[in-house]
This record gives structure tokens, C-alpha cells and sequence, in this order.
């Protein structure tokens, strides 16, 4: 879907709708044409009624580069309250027919006086302009205000955050800044304009575009001022982080008890520190608000977290805000796949005490962590094979068509073992060999010695429990885990030599 602007009903600005981040490799890939990310695709609101031709797909880039002399004014708004997205001559017009006069008017009256005075100018007849074209895909992305970008703006300004926070005072009708309750742009502006709440993507343009184009005029290094410079992905991938990034302190604790009222299970001890230099935004796990979970998710379906409980909100993997479907995506590469995407981990709590393994809680509010730097666990070295550890493992459930299976006990676990060493959150998570033994022992909790397979698996499946037998669950386990790895040895008798003759 293109990036597509609504024309303006009433006095609002127009209105940015939302649009699927692409790249000319992926409209390549979906047979679309792709539409440079200054393109802004133009038509009527529902409001107003169908468009009787083809919307129009306007080129914001060479209009900013061929009025370039008269600046951002000779289309737009700029005053003190910053920049007007909308077409200046297009704001308070409510009515169709006098919209599409003033729209036209505009665009054709400044191509037809370029002409005269033999300057570059545009098409004046409806179809040069109204063209209808095969479907497109748009190369704009969404600009990514991260912690780096935000922190470049405070170097600049510093003492300056009421330049972009504020909140509404209902008493005195006015915006106001205070201290410490800074939060996202998006906490207040939404998708569209209501009344006069501009919409995220009105408000960004309008203040940031503003403050940019203040600053060239004073000769000094400012931001964008075009759609490439924010919305194009080649240019956002040149804008290098700063290699310092000064912690963004907002009120948060460095670390904390996670607890929901009345829980039995023991707390989690969550360190909020070491969290926030792995992502990018504060709303990567706070949404558009910065407040705790339990503000909006509650023990019940009731509560105003989408309908979301307490409980799901932390444990969701289908969800981008959870705490297990973050660490769910950071385990998603091959390394660890063998273990984390593998049906082996679904329905088995063993597990559970990896994260839950703080004091129960009480009436009281147990004392908060100790706080400083983020500590990793180091991994143990891999302990010597043993009667309890052995290097080799005999398998010999198919005995009847093929020879007993040698699995390299030891050898696996030393291919699991270097990639947790080489990931901070494998390394924090799987601190102890048990903990890594859980990938196969599933259903043993983590930290106690696993039993032999067949202390579980019997000789047929156990259908009632979904329990699959012996010779299933080792095909299951080993064949799934190598495929999903990428290890090659998936088939009979890359494992078991074949016999010429069954006993």
C-alpha cells in the first residue's frame, strides 16, 4: 500500500494515513512498482465521496527542489507554532467542489505563471496529473526517533525538553511542560487529527520541519527539511549512533521486583538497567505510555490493557511487548532453535524458576534489588565425562532393521554450549549446564538431574497425555532439533548403520 494523504476537511491539516514500510527489493519481489518514498499519493476522504479520476501522485521532492528559492512558505504555513502540513490555501474549505477549485487553482496557477516566465513548470491538463498506473509500493519507512537521534537533540538543546514535551492542562486550556512526565509523541497523537490534536505524523511535521528549517535559516547545523531525509531507508541507515549513548532517565528504578497481587509464584527479579541499551525506544516495552504493566493490565480480561491480563502480558509469544515473545525473537537464529522453537518446550513448567526464581510474595514490599552495572553470568567450563555425564549415549530402540545409534553426548552439548557463551541473554539465562540440559530433558526442572528418556517414554505413545513413544520422541527430538539447526544428518543412516540381516 502507498503512502497516501487525505485532501484537508474543515481546518485540519492533512491527514497522514498509515502506510507498510517497503523497499524496492520488496516491491520488486511482490510484482508492484515501486514509489519513491517523496511521493505522496493524493485523494478524497471518504467524506467527500469517490474521486471521479485516478489519485493524484505528487512529487514532493521536485516541487521542494524547483521552489527551492521560495522555500517551504510559498506552499505552507510557517509561523511560531511551527509548520502546516496542508496546502495553506486548502485550510477552513469544508466543501467538495470549492476544495477540488482550490486545489487546482493552486497547482495549475503556479505552473501556468512558471511558464510565462520560462521556468521549469508542471502539466496543466487533468490527465498529466491524474494518471492511472499500475498498483505501487511505496520505499517510505517509518521515521525511528531512537535513543541515539534523541540524544543528539538534548546535546543541542539542552534544558530545552518543552521544545516537544508537553501535556495538555485541562484547567488553563493551554500546553504546558512538567518535569519528569515526559513520555512518547504518541501517548496523546494518534493515527488522524481530532480537532485540534493533530495526528502523530501532522504533529512531527509540523514541529520538527519547523525547528529544522529555524536553524538553516540561522546558519546552523539543523535536521531534514525533505522526506528523504527522514523517511528514505539508505539515508537513515548513514546517520551513524553516537558511540556513547547517555542513559535516558525517565524515574525508572535500575532494577525491581515484577509481582501481581495476590500471586503464588516466586517474584522475578528483572533488571531494567541492563534492558535498556538492547532496544531502541523506551515504548519498545511501554506501548505509547510510560508506566508500569500493571497500570492497564490486570488479573482479569476486564482491565484497560486491550483486554489483555497481567499474566499474558508477559508470557504472550505472539506479542512484540511480552517479556517471552522479546526473548522468543532474540532466540529465533539457528543456534538456538534447536531447543526454542521445538514443541518439546510447549506445555513442560520447568522452566519456570529460570525467571521466577525470587522470594514469594508477602503483604509487604520485599527490599528492592541492588542496584549498578548489569552482571552476566559466566558459563562453567563443560564438566568431564562421567557414569552421570557420559561422552556417548547408546541408543538402540531400532535394533530390529538397524544397528544401535552412538550419540556424541559430549559433542553436543559443547555445539550448544559456544553459542550461549557468545550471547549476552543465552549466557544470563543458561548460567548453569542443567539449565542448557533442559533444551532435551524438557520436561525436568531446570537445575535437577534429567532421568533417562525412556523413565518417561514408554515403548508406544501414551495417547491420553500426548506423550509419544520410545523410538518417536528420540526421532522427534534429534531429527526436528537438526533440522531446525541447519545440521545436515537427517536421515536413517546418518545415524544408525544398516543391518544386511534383521536378527
Amino acid at each position: 500500500m502507498m503512502h497516501r494523504t487525505i485532501l484537508p476537511l474543515l481546518a485540519t491539516s492533512l491527514v497522514l494515513l498509515g502506510f507498510t514500510p517497503s523497499s524496492p527489493a520488496a516491491a520488486a519481489e511482490s510484482g508492484l512498482r515501486g514509489v519513491p518514498p517523496a511521493t505522496v499519493v493524493m485523494e478524497f476522504p471518504e467524506e467527500l465521496g469517490a474521486m471521479q479520476r485516478p489519485a493524484v501522485e505528487f512529487d514532493h521532492a521536485a516541487h521542494t527542489k524547483a521552489l527551492e528559492a521560495e522555500g517551504c512558505e510559498k506552499c505552507h504555513t510557517v509561523d511560531d507554532k511551527g509548520l502546516t502540513p496542508a496546502l495553506t490555501a486548502t485550510l477552513n474549505v469544508d466543501d467538495r467542489n470549492r476544495l477540488i477549485d482550490v486545489y487546482h487553482d493552486t497547482c495549475m496557477g503556479c505552473h501556468e505563471q512558471r511558464a510565462a516566465e520560462s521556468l521549469k513548470a508542471g502539466p496543466v491538463t487533468c490527465g498529466e496529473c491524474h494518471q492511472r498506473r499500475a498498483p505501487g509500493e511505496s520505499e517510505r519507512v517509518a521515521m525511528a526517533f531512537d535513543y541515539s537521534l534523541h540524544a543528539r537533540h538534548v546535546r543541542t538543546y539542552p534544558e530545552k525538553c518543552d521544545t516537544c514535551h508537553h501535556v495538555y492542562d485541562e484547567v488553563e486550556k493551554k500546553l504546558r511542560y512538567e518535569k519528569g512526565k515526559e513520555e512518547a509523541c504518541r501517548g496523546c497523537h494518534g493515527a488522524v487529527d481530532v480537532e485540534k490534536n493533530l495526528s502523530l505524523a501532522n504533529a512531527s511535521h509540523r514541529q520538527c520541519i519547523a525547528c529544522h528549517l529555524d536553524r538553516a535559516r540561522q546558519q546552523l547545523d539543523g535536521g531534514p527539511t525533505e522526506c528523504v531525509g527522514c523517511h528514505d531507508a539508505a539515508t537513515l541507515r548513514e546517520i551513524k549512533p553516537l558511540e556513547e549513548i547517555p542513559r535516558l532517565v525517565r524515574g525508572q528504578p535500575d532494577s525491581l521486583w515484577v509481582k501481581a497481587p495476590g500471586a503464588t509464584s516466586a517474584m522475578v527479579a528483572f533488571n531494567h538497567l541492563s534492558h535498556e541499551p538492547q532496544q531502541e525506544f523506551c515504548t519498545t516495552c511501554h506501548h505509547d505510555r510510560l508506566l508500569s504493566c500493571a497500570e492497564c493490565h490486570g488479573l482479569t480480561a476486564a482491565s484497560d490493557g486491550g483486554g489483555v491480563t497481567l499474566e499474558r502480558a508477559h508470557h504472550m509469544e505472539s506479542s512484540e511487548y511480552s517479556c517471552t515473545g522479546c526473548h522468543r525473537r532474540v532466540t529465533s537464529n539457528r543456534d538456538c532453535a534447536g531447543c526454542h522453537l521445538g514443541t518439546s518446550l510447549a506445555g513442560g513448567q520447568g522452566a519456570c524458576k529460570t525467571c521466577h526464581d525470587g522470594p514469594r510474595p508477602s503483604k509487604e514490599d520485599p527490599p528492592v534489588l541492588q542496584t549498578g552495572s548489569p552482571q552476566v553470568a559466566e558459563l562453567a567450563e563443560l564438566p568431564a565425562a562421567s557414569d552421570d555425564f557420559p561422552e556417548k549415549v547408546k541408543i538402540d530402540v531400532l535394533v530390529g532393521e538397524y544397528e544401535a545409534s552412538e550419540m556424541p553426548h559430549l559433542k553436543i552439548l559443547a555445539r550448544l554450549d559456544a553459542p550461549i557463551r557468545s550471547n549476552r541473554l543465552a549466557r544470563h539465562f543458561h548460567g548453569t549446564v542443567e539449565a542448557m540440559c533442559a533444551g532435551c530433558h524438557h520436561h525436568s526442572p531446570a537445575g535437577e538431574r534429567p532421568p533417562r528418556c525412556a523413565a518417561c517414554h514408554g515403548p508406544t505413545a501414551a495417547a491420553t497425555v500426548d506423550k509419544p513413544g520410545l523410538k518417536v520422541a528420540y526421532h522427534r527430538q534429534c531429527i526436528g532439533c537438526h533440522q531446525r539447526m541447519g545440521i545436515d544428518k537427517q536421515g536413517c543412516t546418518d545415524c544408525h548403520a544398516e543391518r544386511e540381516v534383521a536378527p
